[in-house]
């Protein structure tokens, strides 16, 4: 059921990543800085997001990315935490989370009406146990709403 979860949130995701928040302090490079992370929501943008990132972002949900801490942030971002599940065992409100290690790639930048640029793509790889049913890999692509 969790593996089910996971591979319906992909295609419920369409680009709501982030909780809405005004952009943070970043890298030392403006460029770079200026590179963010979308909230499709509410179209506030938001460098080197909260180590939790709610997936689909406006609307609670049964899964999440969780203890987020970045590597790297520019062009191209890294990142590692925990895809969070609700086992939704025996109901989606008694579930419990099972929690699957993941690196995290944010990656092809396109101009943002914010200024700057967002990245349009996320692909996260298990590091270890994963869904059932899931590919090692996983890549999310967030639609030009942002533009």
């Amino acid at each position: 059921m969790a593996a089910g979860a996971v591979l319906a949130a992909s295609g419920v995701v369409a680009g709501v990543v982030v909780a809405a928040a005004p952009a943070s302090a970043g890298p030392a490079s403006a460029a770079a800085a200026r590179v963010v992370l979308v909230n499709q929501c509410s179209g506030k943008g938001q460098v080197r997001p909260h180590p939790n990132i709610a997936l689909p972002g406006c609307m609670p949900s049964n899964e999440g990315i969780g203890k987020v801490s970045w590597t790297s942030w520019g062009s191209t971002a890294f990142g590692k935490g925990d895809l969070e599940v609700n086992s939704c065992t025996p109901t989606c409100a008694s579930g419990k989370y099972i929690k699957y290690p993941i690196l995290i790639v944010l990656w092809r930048a396109r101009p943002w009406q914010g200024g700057g640029r967002y990245f349009s793509r996320m692909t996260w790889i298990y590091t270890g146990k994963r869904p059932r049913h899931a590919a090692v890999t996983h890549t999310l692509t967030w639609p030009a709403a942002a533009n």
